[in-house]
Protein backbone atom coordinates (compact mmCIF):
# COMPACT_ATOMS: atom_id res chain seq x y z
CA UNK A 1 0.00 0.00 0.00
CA UNK A 2 1.29 3.21 -0.57
CA UNK A 3 1.84 5.83 1.98
CA UNK A 4 2.81 5.33 5.88
CA UNK A 5 0.27 3.22 7.81
CA UNK A 6 -1.16 4.63 11.38
CA UNK A 7 -2.69 2.76 14.37
CA UNK A 8 -5.43 3.52 16.12
CA UNK A 9 -5.98 2.11 19.78
CA UNK A 10 -9.60 1.95 20.94
CA UNK A 11 -10.57 1.64 24.25
CA UNK A 12 -14.06 1.09 25.61
CA UNK A 13 -14.40 2.39 29.25
CA UNK A 14 -16.04 -0.61 30.31
CA UNK A 15 -12.57 -2.52 29.70
CA UNK A 16 -10.58 0.57 31.11
CA UNK A 17 -12.66 0.94 34.29
CA UNK A 18 -12.08 -2.84 35.05
CA UNK A 19 -8.31 -3.05 34.12
CA UNK A 20 -5.47 -1.99 36.19
CA UNK A 21 -3.47 1.21 35.01
CA UNK A 22 -0.68 -1.07 34.28
CA UNK A 23 -3.05 -3.45 32.09
CA UNK A 24 -3.73 -0.35 30.06
CA UNK A 25 -0.30 1.12 29.68
CA UNK A 26 0.48 -2.89 28.98
CA UNK A 27 -2.15 -2.43 25.98
CA UNK A 28 -0.54 0.50 24.73
CA UNK A 29 3.45 -1.08 24.73
CA UNK A 30 1.56 -3.81 23.09
CA UNK A 31 0.30 -2.16 20.32
CA UNK A 32 2.43 0.95 19.89
CA UNK A 33 -0.61 3.26 18.44
CA UNK A 34 -0.61 6.48 16.78
CA UNK A 35 -3.17 7.89 19.12
CA UNK A 36 -5.76 6.20 21.42
CA UNK A 37 -9.74 6.74 20.97
CA UNK A 38 -12.05 5.62 24.14
CA UNK A 39 -14.92 4.57 23.10
CA UNK A 40 -18.54 6.30 24.43
CA UNK A 41 -21.29 7.93 23.42
CA UNK A 42 -21.39 9.26 27.28
CA UNK A 43 -19.01 11.08 29.41
CA UNK A 44 -16.55 9.24 30.77
CA UNK A 45 -13.68 11.64 32.35
CA UNK A 46 -12.29 8.59 34.68
CA UNK A 47 -11.95 6.47 31.72
CA UNK A 48 -10.61 9.07 29.53
CA UNK A 49 -7.99 10.57 32.69
CA UNK A 50 -7.04 6.89 32.99
CA UNK A 51 -5.78 6.59 29.69
CA UNK A 52 -4.25 9.60 29.25
CA UNK A 53 -1.90 8.91 32.38
CA UNK A 54 -1.19 5.49 31.09
CA UNK A 55 0.38 6.91 27.64
CA UNK A 56 2.51 9.75 29.18
CA UNK A 57 -0.25 12.21 30.65
CA UNK A 58 -1.29 15.41 29.79
CA UNK A 59 2.11 16.49 28.25
CA UNK A 60 1.97 13.47 25.62
CA UNK A 61 2.02 14.13 21.79
CA UNK A 62 0.08 11.41 21.17
CA UNK A 63 -3.42 12.23 20.71
CA UNK A 64 -6.13 10.48 23.46
CA UNK A 65 -9.47 11.60 21.99
CA UNK A 66 -12.67 11.17 23.38
CA UNK A 67 -15.07 13.00 21.74
CA UNK A 68 -18.44 13.49 24.61
CA UNK A 69 -15.61 15.38 26.55
CA UNK A 70 -15.40 17.95 23.42
CA UNK A 71 -16.57 21.70 24.63
CA UNK A 72 -18.04 22.26 21.97
CA UNK A 73 -19.23 19.97 18.14
CA UNK A 74 -16.75 21.53 15.92
CA UNK A 75 -14.94 18.28 14.26
CA UNK A 76 -11.59 17.86 15.93
CA UNK A 77 -8.88 16.90 13.68
CA UNK A 78 -5.81 14.27 13.93
CA UNK A 79 -3.31 13.41 11.55
CA UNK A 80 -1.85 10.10 12.96
CA UNK A 81 1.84 8.48 11.84
CA UNK A 82 5.00 9.29 10.54
CA UNK A 83 5.49 11.14 6.59
CA UNK A 84 2.50 12.85 5.67
CA UNK A 85 0.39 10.68 8.14
CA UNK A 86 -3.43 9.43 7.93
CA UNK A 87 -6.04 12.02 8.65
CA UNK A 88 -8.65 11.12 11.41
CA UNK A 89 -11.55 14.11 12.00
CA UNK A 90 -13.58 13.09 14.87
CA UNK A 91 -17.17 14.24 15.71
CA UNK A 92 -19.64 13.03 18.33
CA UNK A 93 -23.28 13.11 16.68
CA UNK A 94 -23.72 12.31 13.18
CA UNK A 95 -25.98 14.95 12.69
CA UNK A 96 -23.17 17.49 11.95
CA UNK A 97 -21.50 14.58 9.26
CA UNK A 98 -23.01 16.80 6.46
CA UNK A 99 -21.08 20.29 7.67
CA UNK A 100 -17.87 17.87 7.69
CA UNK A 101 -18.23 16.78 4.29
CA UNK A 102 -18.10 20.80 3.54
CA UNK A 103 -15.43 21.49 5.71
CA UNK A 104 -13.30 18.96 3.63
CA UNK A 105 -14.71 20.92 0.38
CA UNK A 106 -14.14 23.76 1.75
CA UNK A 107 -10.80 23.26 2.64
CA UNK A 108 -11.29 23.99 6.20
CA UNK A 109 -10.54 21.08 7.53
CA UNK A 110 -6.72 20.44 6.02
CA UNK A 111 -6.51 16.70 4.76
CA UNK A 112 -3.62 15.66 2.63
CA UNK A 113 -4.92 15.48 -0.94
CA UNK A 114 -5.37 11.93 -2.41
CA UNK A 115 -5.51 10.19 0.64
CA UNK A 116 -8.50 8.96 2.46
CA UNK A 117 -10.03 10.78 5.36
CA UNK A 118 -11.55 8.60 7.68
CA UNK A 119 -14.19 9.75 10.31
CA UNK A 120 -15.10 8.84 13.33
CA UNK A 121 -18.43 9.01 14.63
CA UNK A 122 -21.18 6.97 16.49
CA UNK A 123 -22.92 5.56 13.50
CA UNK A 124 -25.55 2.68 13.96
CA UNK A 125 -27.10 -0.05 12.57
CA UNK A 126 -30.12 -1.21 12.93
CA UNK A 127 -31.35 -5.12 12.26
CA UNK A 128 -34.76 -6.10 12.00
CA UNK A 129 -34.68 -9.32 13.34
CA UNK A 130 -37.80 -10.37 11.65
CA UNK A 131 -37.40 -9.11 8.18
CA UNK A 132 -33.92 -9.58 7.87
CA UNK A 133 -33.18 -6.17 6.47
CA UNK A 134 -30.66 -3.87 8.21
CA UNK A 135 -31.26 0.01 7.98
CA UNK A 136 -28.77 3.01 8.40
CA UNK A 137 -30.36 5.35 10.76
CA UNK A 138 -27.50 8.13 9.59
CA UNK A 139 -28.13 7.10 5.83
CA UNK A 140 -29.04 11.03 4.53
CA UNK A 141 -26.22 12.48 6.70
CA UNK A 142 -23.83 9.97 5.70
CA UNK A 143 -24.91 9.97 2.54
CA UNK A 144 -24.34 13.89 1.71
CA UNK A 145 -20.75 13.53 3.34
CA UNK A 146 -19.80 10.79 1.11
CA UNK A 147 -21.20 13.45 -1.89
CA UNK A 148 -19.68 16.67 -1.02
CA UNK A 149 -16.08 15.61 0.73
CA UNK A 150 -13.50 15.32 -1.61
CA UNK A 151 -11.43 12.29 -2.39
CA UNK A 152 -11.96 8.74 -0.32
CA UNK A 153 -14.06 8.63 3.02
CA UNK A 154 -14.33 5.83 5.71
CA UNK A 155 -16.11 5.89 8.63
CA UNK A 156 -15.26 4.55 11.88
CA UNK A 157 -18.51 3.99 14.27
CA UNK A 158 -17.52 3.23 18.06
CA UNK A 159 -21.45 1.65 17.93
CA UNK A 160 -20.34 -1.39 15.88
CA UNK A 161 -17.55 -3.95 16.32
CA UNK A 162 -14.20 -3.87 15.26
CA UNK A 163 -14.61 -6.64 12.76
CA UNK A 164 -18.07 -5.25 11.08
CA UNK A 165 -16.66 -3.93 7.40
CA UNK A 166 -19.47 -2.69 4.86
CA UNK A 167 -19.97 -0.36 2.00
CA UNK A 168 -23.41 1.19 1.84
CA UNK A 169 -24.78 1.91 -1.35
CA UNK A 170 -27.22 5.33 -0.37
CA UNK A 171 -29.24 7.71 -1.95
CA UNK A 172 -27.59 11.01 -2.62
CA UNK A 173 -28.94 14.63 -1.66
CA UNK A 174 -28.96 15.05 -5.80
CA UNK A 175 -30.45 11.65 -6.46
CA UNK A 176 -27.58 9.78 -7.26
CA UNK A 177 -25.90 6.88 -5.23
CA UNK A 178 -22.48 7.39 -3.55
CA UNK A 179 -21.04 4.19 -1.76
CA UNK A 180 -20.17 4.83 2.01
CA UNK A 181 -18.10 2.56 3.53
CA UNK A 182 -18.47 2.01 7.16
CA UNK A 183 -16.02 -0.06 9.64
CA UNK A 184 -16.56 -0.44 13.21
CA UNK A 185 -13.78 0.64 15.63
CA UNK A 186 -14.88 -1.56 18.81
CA UNK A 187 -18.62 -1.37 20.02
CA UNK A 188 -18.88 0.73 23.39
CA UNK A 189 -21.54 -1.85 24.51
CA UNK A 190 -22.58 -5.53 23.83
CA UNK A 191 -20.58 -7.74 21.17
CA UNK A 192 -16.95 -7.01 21.07
CA UNK A 193 -17.59 -4.53 23.96
CA UNK A 194 -15.10 -6.25 26.36
CA UNK A 195 -12.29 -6.47 23.15
CA UNK A 196 -9.42 -3.95 23.13
CA UNK A 197 -9.22 -3.36 18.86
CA UNK A 198 -5.93 -1.58 17.02
CA UNK A 199 -6.87 -0.39 13.50
CA UNK A 200 -4.04 0.23 11.34
CA UNK A 201 -5.46 2.74 8.79
CA UNK A 202 -3.63 2.95 5.44
CA UNK A 203 -3.68 6.44 3.14
CA UNK A 204 -5.32 4.31 0.30
CA UNK A 205 -8.31 3.06 2.51
CA UNK A 206 -6.98 0.06 3.76
CA UNK A 207 -8.29 -1.03 7.27
CA UNK A 208 -6.26 -3.83 9.12
CA UNK A 209 -7.67 -4.66 12.56
CA UNK A 210 -6.24 -6.61 15.48
CA UNK A 211 -8.69 -7.63 18.03
CA UNK A 212 -7.89 -9.26 21.76
CA UNK A 213 -9.43 -10.15 24.65
CA UNK A 214 -9.27 -7.31 27.26
CA UNK A 215 -8.16 -10.30 29.80
CA UNK A 216 -4.65 -10.75 27.83
CA UNK A 217 -3.31 -7.83 29.28
CA UNK A 218 -1.43 -6.86 32.41
CA UNK A 219 -1.27 -9.89 34.79
CA UNK A 220 -3.80 -11.97 33.07
CA UNK A 221 -1.41 -11.80 30.36
CA UNK A 222 0.36 -14.42 31.58
CA UNK A 223 0.32 -18.49 31.08
CA UNK A 224 -1.61 -19.77 34.21
CA UNK A 225 -2.69 -16.38 35.89
CA UNK A 226 -6.72 -16.34 35.89
CA UNK A 227 -8.41 -13.76 37.58
CA UNK A 228 -8.44 -14.71 41.04
CA UNK A 229 -4.99 -15.41 40.66
CA UNK A 230 -4.15 -12.55 39.19
CA UNK A 231 -6.35 -10.49 42.27
CA UNK A 232 -4.26 -12.69 45.01
CA UNK A 233 -1.06 -11.71 43.26
CA UNK A 234 -2.05 -8.05 43.45
CA UNK A 235 -3.20 -8.86 47.02
CA UNK A 236 0.73 -9.59 47.95
CA UNK A 237 2.32 -6.76 46.14
CA UNK A 238 2.72 -8.48 42.55
CA UNK A 239 1.03 -5.77 40.58
CA UNK A 240 2.64 -6.17 37.07
CA UNK A 241 5.29 -8.95 34.90
CA UNK A 242 7.57 -6.78 35.77
CA UNK A 243 7.11 -7.67 39.46
CA UNK A 244 6.68 -11.28 38.70
CA UNK A 245 10.04 -11.03 36.67
CA UNK A 246 11.68 -9.78 39.76
CA UNK A 247 9.93 -11.83 42.22
CA UNK A 248 11.36 -15.37 43.58
CA UNK A 249 9.93 -18.65 43.33
CA UNK A 250 9.13 -18.71 46.95
CA UNK A 251 8.06 -15.25 46.88
CA UNK A 252 5.55 -16.36 44.18
CA UNK A 253 4.28 -19.68 45.63
CA UNK A 254 3.70 -18.28 49.12
CA UNK A 255 0.82 -16.25 47.23
CA UNK A 256 -2.05 -18.64 47.76
CA UNK A 257 -3.19 -20.66 44.77
CA UNK A 258 -0.14 -20.43 43.21
CA UNK A 259 1.65 -23.39 43.11
CA UNK A 260 5.70 -24.12 41.33
CA UNK A 261 4.79 -25.53 37.83
CA UNK A 262 2.82 -21.68 37.70
CA UNK A 263 4.92 -19.92 39.40
CA UNK A 264 7.65 -21.10 36.87
CA UNK A 265 5.79 -20.84 33.48
CA UNK A 266 4.42 -17.32 34.62
CA UNK A 267 8.08 -16.47 35.42
CA UNK A 268 8.78 -17.39 31.80
CA UNK A 269 6.13 -16.02 29.77
CA UNK A 270 7.13 -12.61 31.40
CA UNK A 271 10.35 -12.71 30.33
CA UNK A 272 9.10 -13.85 26.64
CA UNK A 273 6.50 -11.27 26.68
CA UNK A 274 8.35 -8.31 28.06
CA UNK A 275 11.85 -9.29 25.30
CA UNK A 276 9.25 -9.95 22.65
CA UNK A 277 11.71 -13.13 21.79
CA UNK A 278 10.32 -17.06 21.61
CA UNK A 279 11.22 -19.64 24.35
CA UNK A 280 11.53 -23.18 23.41
CA UNK A 281 10.69 -24.89 26.79
CA UNK A 282 11.60 -28.89 24.93
CA UNK A 283 14.98 -29.95 22.62
CA UNK A 284 12.56 -31.38 20.67
CA UNK A 285 13.27 -30.80 16.92
CA UNK A 286 11.90 -27.85 15.06
CA UNK A 287 9.29 -29.89 12.52
CA UNK A 288 10.64 -30.25 8.77
CA UNK A 289 14.02 -30.30 10.64
CA UNK A 290 16.87 -31.73 10.03
CA UNK A 291 16.30 -31.30 5.91
CA UNK A 292 18.43 -30.81 2.75
CA UNK A 293 15.99 -27.74 2.04
CA UNK A 294 13.77 -26.23 4.24
CA UNK A 295 9.85 -26.36 4.54
CA UNK A 296 7.70 -24.65 1.80
CA UNK A 297 5.20 -22.39 3.68
CA UNK A 298 1.66 -23.13 2.80
CA UNK A 299 -1.54 -20.76 3.03
CA UNK A 300 -5.06 -21.53 1.53
CA UNK A 301 -7.90 -19.27 0.99
CA UNK A 302 -11.64 -20.49 1.33
CA UNK A 303 -15.28 -19.66 1.10
CA UNK A 304 -15.45 -19.90 4.23
CA UNK A 305 -15.01 -22.34 7.72
CA UNK A 306 -16.82 -25.40 5.90
CA UNK A 307 -15.46 -24.84 1.86
CA UNK A 308 -16.98 -25.46 -0.98
CA UNK A 309 -14.07 -24.11 -2.88
CA UNK A 310 -10.45 -24.00 -2.47
CA UNK A 311 -10.06 -20.66 -4.40
CA UNK A 312 -5.86 -19.89 -3.59
CA UNK A 313 -3.27 -21.85 -2.62
CA UNK A 314 -0.13 -19.73 -1.45
CA UNK A 315 3.04 -21.22 -1.09
CA UNK A 316 6.32 -19.07 0.06
CA UNK A 317 9.96 -21.20 -0.74
CA UNK A 318 12.31 -19.91 1.55
CA UNK A 319 15.48 -21.08 -0.18
CA UNK A 320 14.15 -18.91 -3.33
CA UNK A 321 12.57 -16.41 -1.38
CA UNK A 322 9.87 -16.90 -4.08
CA UNK A 323 5.94 -17.11 -3.79
CA UNK A 324 3.45 -18.54 -6.16
CA UNK A 325 -0.39 -18.25 -5.92
CA UNK A 326 -2.59 -20.33 -7.25
CA UNK A 327 -5.49 -18.68 -7.77
CA UNK A 328 -9.35 -18.90 -9.18
CA UNK A 329 -10.44 -15.98 -10.76
CA UNK A 330 -12.59 -16.73 -13.80
CA UNK A 331 -14.54 -20.24 -12.73
CA UNK A 332 -15.73 -20.63 -8.95
CA UNK A 333 -17.68 -23.50 -10.18
CA UNK A 334 -15.13 -25.69 -10.51
CA UNK A 335 -12.78 -26.07 -7.27
CA UNK A 336 -10.23 -29.08 -8.82
CA UNK A 337 -8.88 -26.92 -11.29
CA UNK A 338 -6.83 -24.60 -8.56
CA UNK A 339 -6.26 -28.30 -6.32
CA UNK A 340 -4.68 -29.42 -10.05
CA UNK A 341 -2.37 -26.72 -11.06
CA UNK A 342 -1.14 -26.72 -7.12
CA UNK A 343 -0.17 -30.14 -7.24
CA UNK A 344 0.82 -30.21 -10.77
CA UNK A 345 3.46 -27.54 -9.78
CA UNK A 346 4.80 -28.95 -6.16
CA UNK A 347 4.86 -33.06 -7.75
CA UNK A 348 7.33 -31.39 -10.70
CA UNK A 349 9.31 -28.89 -8.68
CA UNK A 350 9.49 -30.01 -5.21
CA UNK A 351 8.95 -33.64 -5.28
CA UNK A 352 11.01 -33.82 -2.15
CA UNK A 353 10.15 -30.77 -0.01
CA UNK A 354 8.64 -31.01 3.61
CA UNK A 355 5.79 -28.87 3.77
CA UNK A 356 4.72 -26.44 6.88
CA UNK A 357 1.61 -24.23 7.56
CA UNK A 358 0.09 -22.76 10.66
CA UNK A 359 -2.74 -24.83 11.85
CA UNK A 360 -2.90 -26.82 8.97
CA UNK A 361 -3.80 -30.05 10.62
CA UNK A 362 -7.17 -28.37 11.33
CA UNK A 363 -7.94 -26.73 8.44
CA UNK A 364 -5.33 -26.40 5.43
CA UNK A 365 -4.18 -29.76 5.19
CA UNK A 366 -7.89 -31.55 5.88
CA UNK A 367 -9.64 -29.28 3.00
CA UNK A 368 -6.89 -29.74 0.95
CA UNK A 369 -6.65 -33.70 1.29
CA UNK A 370 -10.42 -33.87 1.03
CA UNK A 371 -9.63 -31.65 -2.16
CA UNK A 372 -7.39 -33.90 -3.42
CA UNK A 373 -9.52 -37.07 -3.20
CA UNK A 374 -12.62 -35.85 -4.60
CA UNK A 375 -11.38 -33.34 -7.71
CA UNK A 376 -7.87 -34.77 -8.03
CA UNK A 377 -7.61 -39.10 -6.85
CA UNK A 378 -5.04 -39.37 -9.72
CA UNK A 379 -2.55 -37.05 -7.26
CA UNK A 380 -3.76 -38.73 -3.66
CA UNK A 381 -1.24 -41.05 -3.17
CA UNK A 382 1.65 -38.61 -4.15
CA UNK A 383 0.15 -36.20 -1.40
CA UNK A 384 -0.24 -38.29 0.91
CA UNK A 385 3.24 -39.40 0.91
CA UNK A 386 4.40 -35.57 1.65
CA UNK A 387 5.86 -34.82 5.20
CA UNK A 388 3.40 -32.06 6.44
CA UNK A 389 3.98 -30.07 9.59
CA UNK A 390 1.91 -27.87 11.77
CA UNK A 391 4.23 -25.36 13.22
CA UNK A 392 1.15 -24.33 15.61
CA UNK A 393 0.34 -27.51 17.07
CA UNK A 394 4.48 -27.73 17.44
CA UNK A 395 4.74 -25.35 19.50
CA UNK A 396 1.03 -24.61 21.20
CA UNK A 397 -0.43 -27.24 21.32
CA UNK A 398 2.48 -29.92 22.13
CA UNK A 399 3.86 -26.99 24.74
CA UNK A 400 7.14 -26.98 22.94
CA UNK A 401 7.33 -22.89 22.99
CA UNK A 402 6.19 -20.12 24.84
CA UNK A 403 4.82 -16.83 21.86
CA UNK A 404 5.46 -13.11 22.61
CA UNK A 405 1.80 -12.57 21.06
CA UNK A 406 -0.89 -11.93 23.41
CA UNK A 407 -3.25 -14.20 21.13
CA UNK A 408 -1.67 -17.27 19.48
CA UNK A 409 -3.23 -16.24 16.04
CA UNK A 410 0.09 -15.93 13.12
CA UNK A 411 -0.33 -12.13 12.16
CA UNK A 412 0.08 -11.41 16.47
CA UNK A 413 2.87 -13.50 16.46
CA UNK A 414 4.68 -12.50 13.71
CA UNK A 415 4.04 -8.58 14.42
CA UNK A 416 5.35 -9.51 18.08
CA UNK A 417 8.13 -10.97 16.20
CA UNK A 418 9.49 -7.99 14.33
CA UNK A 419 7.71 -9.23 11.18
CA UNK A 420 6.06 -6.20 8.94
CA UNK A 421 3.16 -7.13 6.76
CA UNK A 422 1.93 -6.00 3.50
CA UNK A 423 -1.12 -3.79 4.93
CA UNK A 424 -3.23 -5.26 3.06
CA UNK A 425 -6.17 -4.59 5.38
CA UNK A 426 -7.29 -7.94 5.09
CA UNK A 427 -7.90 -11.29 7.43
CA UNK A 428 -9.23 -14.57 6.71
CA UNK A 429 -13.22 -13.71 7.41
CA UNK A 430 -12.73 -11.06 4.98
CA UNK A 431 -11.59 -12.73 2.06
CA UNK A 432 -13.28 -15.01 2.05
CA UNK A 433 -16.39 -13.23 2.56
CA UNK A 434 -15.25 -11.60 -0.57
CA UNK A 435 -14.58 -14.51 -2.86
CA UNK A 436 -18.22 -15.34 -1.72
CA UNK A 437 -19.52 -12.22 -3.02
CA UNK A 438 -17.86 -13.02 -6.79
CA UNK A 439 -19.12 -16.21 -6.34
CA UNK A 440 -22.90 -15.02 -6.22
CA UNK A 441 -22.35 -11.86 -8.33
CA UNK A 442 -19.59 -12.14 -10.44
CA UNK A 443 -17.71 -8.51 -9.37
CA UNK A 444 -14.38 -9.54 -9.43
CA UNK A 445 -12.22 -9.12 -6.39
CA UNK A 446 -9.31 -6.82 -6.33
CA UNK A 447 -6.99 -9.86 -7.13
CA UNK A 448 -3.71 -8.30 -6.36
CA UNK A 449 -4.44 -7.51 -3.00
CA UNK A 450 -5.95 -10.72 -2.23
CA UNK A 451 -3.19 -12.66 -3.04
CA UNK A 452 -0.89 -10.32 -1.52
CA UNK A 453 -2.65 -10.81 1.77
CA UNK A 454 -1.98 -14.93 1.22
CA UNK A 455 1.48 -14.65 0.80
CA UNK A 456 1.56 -12.30 3.48
CA UNK A 457 0.84 -15.19 5.66
CA UNK A 458 3.25 -17.56 3.86
CA UNK A 459 6.26 -15.55 4.41
CA UNK A 460 5.05 -13.93 8.23
CA UNK A 461 4.71 -17.92 9.15
CA UNK A 462 8.09 -18.61 7.66
CA UNK A 463 9.63 -15.41 10.22
CA UNK A 464 7.94 -17.71 12.63
CA UNK A 465 9.77 -20.37 12.03
CA UNK A 466 13.13 -18.73 12.05
CA UNK A 467 12.13 -16.87 15.37
CA UNK A 468 11.64 -19.97 16.63
CA UNK A 469 14.86 -21.93 15.19
CA UNK A 470 16.73 -19.11 17.32
CA UNK A 471 15.07 -18.92 19.95
CA UNK A 472 16.54 -19.93 23.32
CA UNK A 473 15.83 -22.80 25.36
CA UNK A 474 15.07 -23.12 28.49
CA UNK A 475 17.82 -25.58 29.64
CA UNK A 476 19.92 -24.67 27.02
CA UNK A 477 20.33 -27.84 25.65
CA UNK A 478 20.68 -28.03 21.68
CA UNK A 479 17.81 -29.63 19.80
CA UNK A 480 18.08 -33.04 19.15
CA UNK A 481 18.72 -33.06 15.28
CA UNK A 482 16.27 -35.70 14.10
CA UNK A 483 13.11 -36.62 13.29
CA UNK A 484 11.00 -37.11 16.06
CA UNK A 485 7.13 -38.25 16.90
CA UNK A 486 6.12 -34.67 17.00
CA UNK A 487 7.20 -34.70 13.25
CA UNK A 488 5.99 -37.88 11.64
CA UNK A 489 4.77 -38.02 8.59
CA UNK A 490 0.71 -37.52 7.95
CA UNK A 491 -1.42 -39.76 5.87
CA UNK A 492 -5.07 -39.37 4.82
CA UNK A 493 -5.96 -41.14 8.19
CA UNK A 494 -4.97 -38.74 10.06
CA UNK A 495 -7.51 -36.31 8.89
Amino acid sequence: MDGASARLLALPPAVVADRSPDAVADARDYFDPDGVWVLATERAPRAHATVRSATGGAGTEMPVVHTPLARDDDPRHDRLGSGDGVDVVSVGDPAVLPDVGRQLRDGAIGVVPDTTTFVVCPVAVEVDATQLVATLPAAAALATLASTAPGQVVVLSDLLPADYDHEWTLEAPDGDTVAVRIHGLGATEGYGSRDVACLTLSPSGAVGTERVGADRFGLRALEGVGPRTADRLREAGVRSREDVRRTPLRGLTDVTGVGRDTAERATRHAEVLDSGEPLRLSTSALPGEPAAAPPLCLDIETDGLSPTVIWQVGVYDPAADEHHAFTEREDPDDPGRVIEAFLTWLLAEHPDRDLVTWNGNRFDYRHLTSFVERHCPEYAAEWDAYWKHDLYDWAVRQDNALLPGRTNKLDHVARKLGYAGADTGLDGAATAAAYGRFMRTGEPLDWDRHEAYCEDDCRALWHVYEALREADRRDGVAAERERTTDSEQAGLGDF
